[in-house]
């Protein structure tokens, strides 16, 4: 099957079928949508990325088995399997190389469904515990699936490639956040007595984009994120960059009155284990110099 401009679903089958029975993955899916994300076809592979927070304790995705073409007559019999000999499938287009993703981490809601007569998936549920990942790995947990059926499994959509991408800096880390009432810091006091000004006592994750960028919390307003990207030589960090994105410039800031008048700066310790982001807003009253503090 080939992506193009067809009458039908995503998957480009006419609704019913046009040929015999077949199945497919679909991954972050429900009940009559047409969403593939499985294979390494156009944006299917990247959009099987896992994106919780690391700090979240808990996250769950939906995907099916979905038969494509004529609906049966009695119920399909599925069975789940992760497929680790599909790690480097991707390897050509990102050079990456993924590990089996730790079973620790994950799990399944069963491993066997069904696909009801005259219907047409067998829905499954994942479960992951980000809180448990390591950050700093790639890793991947390929999936696909047998039937009781005989019937063939679409061979540019049979397994989901789940995934995490590493990121070296990825984790937490302890986090102060300091606040002067003015434009520039010199010229007045720290700020120390608000509830949010929690000095050396909080901690931040810094949650990976991709391997080479990543998203912090900030302590000033409603803590929104920046991001920080750098370039990775060989394991040699270099060219670290921080700046809020534009939803965060939209939604956030502007939004509610507040201008950024100094983008984020950032200054990084030799050994990457300090990491200190400046920058200067003016709320509609008051300038608002900051600066916010990550420690390994």
């Amino acid at each position: 099957m080939l992506t193009s401009c067809l009458d039908g679903n995503q998957m480009n089958m006419p609704p019913g079928g046009g040929g015999g029975s077949f199945i497919m993955m679909t991954y972050n899916t429900g009940a009559n949508t047409a969403n593939t994300n499985s294979g390494l076809s156009g944006t299917y592979f990247a959009n099987g990325a896992l994106t919780f927070p690391l700090s979240d304790s808990v996250g769950s995705v939906g995907f099916a088995v979905s038969l494509q073409g004529p609906t049966l007559g009695k119920d399909l019999n599925v069975t789940l399997n992760v497929d680790n000999s599909r790690l480097a499938d991707n390897f050509a287009n990102d050079g990456l190389v993924y590990l089996p993703m730790p079973d620790s981490v994950y799990s399944f809601s069963s491993n066997q469904g069904v696909v009801k007569a005259g219907t047409t998936f067998a829905p499954f549920q994942l479960t992951v515990f980000p809180n448990k990942i390591d950050g700093s790995q790639n890793y991947m947990l390929p999936v696909t699936a047998t039937n009781d059926g005989g019937l063939k499994i679409a061979d540019n959509y049979q397994t989901i490639y789940i995934h995490t991408i590493g990121n070296p800096l990825a984790g937490s880390y302890n986090w102060a956040f300091r606040r002067h009432d003015c434009s520039d810091s010199t010229t007045c006091a720290l700020n120390t007595g608000s509830s949010w000004n929690f000095g050396d006592n909080g901690n931040a994750t810094f949650a990976p984009i991709n391997g080479t960028s990543f998203n912090v919390p900030i302590g000033y307003y409603v803590q929104p994120n920046v991001t920080v990207s750098f370039v990775n030589t060989n394991g040699v960090l270099s060219n670290f960059k921080a700046f809020f994105s534009q939803d965060v410039i939209d939604n956030t800031f502007t939004a509610n009155g507040i201008t950024v008048t100094v983008n984020p700066t950032i200054q990084v310790s030799s050994d990457y284990k300090r990491f200190e982001i400046h920058y200067v807003v003016f709320n509609g009253t008051n300038y608002r110099n900051c600066l916010d503090i990550y420690q390994k």
